[in-house]
């Protein structure tokens, strides 16, 4: 019971500094530390700013060593908890739950360190790629690609001969970096500087990869994954087939692949939809048109206003970005706010944190009729439940509440789609500012600009 519990942070006065499960993910700062002896008796709020309940980043460095301070300083302090409370790490919802129980120690019980390989794996599933091409990077960070070497590893009896060029250790860096061909084609492509520069920064293949995925704009990666899928395809019909290919035709069979995936996955696909039986309303079932109506931002009803908020999330920067805009009925410019939280914070809380932040900002400029927008379903859902729980996220909706009931009028909060979104998602990205803006930031004008239109 004690492995699954931890803390929530009110005022701290309540949790002491050692051996209490505070930091992310219920642990704790155990007495063996060094110096620990002088931190007996001590409670949190001795690390924190009272006044804008905040780490007091100083203080924090000066008792603790380097690793435990980093770990203090990655946990997310909530201004609307206000309790300092024992919760169910197991469940969202903060309350016990034998399944979760179960879960818990199956996980902590047996250990499957062994499965786990550090890496940027968001990076691969989060591609706008077919998902065999994310299969496929995947199965080469897991190190499974049967190339011939790999296959010589597990036993099979092979030649472990190139099959585009003479080298005779054909391993996962030759594949895809080291082979005069496969260089050929990362020239084409124009990414071969960034491939060296990726692999004279990293120690292995996997890190290199990674290190691509983190660094390349979108357009790039989905470039560089596509890539590698149609490199491997002219590798296996070389072996298999004896057919063999230009660089310039592996290229191009990565091009349309990005073609042909963009255009079957186009909002504006209009799918043939079947005419409704006699008898039965027009307006019954939702329509392709439907759909892609909702996923193109609408201006509010005249003598309205728009908010639309979301969050971004910099792991480098340890920081949550909110991004907030308004617009008027015309779909004008009105106002835009960018703020960063000094910590990672998860998804749901990150996305509970910006709502907040909203209403507070709007009620402060007595802004009222206002149609407040975010694109998580969970938010929605969770504002317009009279449900209650333990958790962080918990605290932060029942103050939503409480602001939007108290301080709005003839308002309401709703879903839209990611891609209804945009604005408020590019503002989030900046996660290094915090800033009003009374004039369109440039980084939303085109899209404000293009739905306008």
């Amino acid at each position: 019971m004690r492995g699954g519990a931890r803390w929530t942070i009110g005022s701290g006065a309540s949790i002491s500094i050692l051996n209490e499960p505070w930091l992310t993910n219920g642990e704790f700062i155990s007495s063996d530390v060094p110096g620990a002896h002088f931190l007996h008796n001590f409670t949190i709020n001795i690390l924190m700013n009272l006044y804008d309940k905040s780490w007091n980043e100083q203080v924090v460095r000066q008792v603790f060593s380097v690793d435990i301070a980093s770990k203090i300083l990655h946990t997310p302090l909530i201004s609307q908890v206000e309790e300092d409370r024992i919760v169910w790490k197991g469940e969202r919802h903060g309350h016990y739950s034998v399944r979760s129980a179960y879960r818990l120690c199956v996980t902590e019980l047996i250990d499957s360190s062994y499965l786990w390989h550090p890496g940027y794996w968001s990076g691969i599933w989060n591609l706008k790629v077919p998902p065999k091409v994310k299969n496929l990077l995947w199965r080469m960070c897991r190190g499974c690609l049967p190339t011939h070497v790999r296959l010589l590893d597990k036993g099979v009896v092979c030649p472990t001969t190139c099959a585009s060029c003479d080298s005779s250790h054909e391993d996962l860096s030759h594949v895809f970096f080291e082979c005069p061909f496969t260089i050929q084609v990362w020239h084409t492509t124009g990414l071969w500087g960034s491939v060296q520069h990726a692999l004279s920064q990293t120690a292995s293949t996997t890190e290199a990869i990674f290190y691509l995925l983190e660094n390349l704009a979108v357009e790039l990666s989905q470039r560089l994954s596509t890539v590698m899928w149609s490199i491997w395809k002219h590798r296996n019909l070389r072996v298999w087939d004896n057919v063999t290919e230009t660089s310039d035709v592996v290229v191009e069979r990565a091009r349309n692949m990005v073609t042909d995936w963009q255009l079957a996955n186009a909002p504006n696909i209009l799918a043939v939809v079947s005419p409704p039986p006699p008898g039965t309303a027009a307006n019954v079932g939702t329509s392709a048109h439907d759909h892609h109506a909702g996923s193109l931002w609408q201006p509010p009803m005249p003598g309205r206003y728009k908010c639309n908020v979301d969050t971004a999330f910099s792991s480098h920067h340890n920081r949550t970005g909110i991004g907030v805009c308004v617009r008027d009925s015309e779909g004008t410019f009105v106002l835009a706010k960018t703020f960063t939280y000094p910590c990672i914070v998860s998804v749901d809380v990150g996305e509970a944190l910006v709502l907040h932040s909203a209403l507070q900002w709007l009620s402060d400029m007595q802004l009222e009729n206002v149609d407040f927008e975010t694109d998580s379903k969970l938010i929605v859902d969770a504002f317009r439940s009279d449900r209650t729980d333990l958790s962080e996220f918990a605290c932060i909706i029942s103050s939503c509440r409480s602001l939007f009931h108290n301080l709005f009028s003839n308002s309401r909060v709703e879903f839209v789609r990611r891609q209804a979104n945009g604005v408020a998602h590019t503002l989030a990205r900046e996660v290094t500012r915090s800033a009003v803006y009374y004039d369109i930031p440039a980084c939303i004008k085109p899209i404000i600009i293009n739905e306008m239109l």
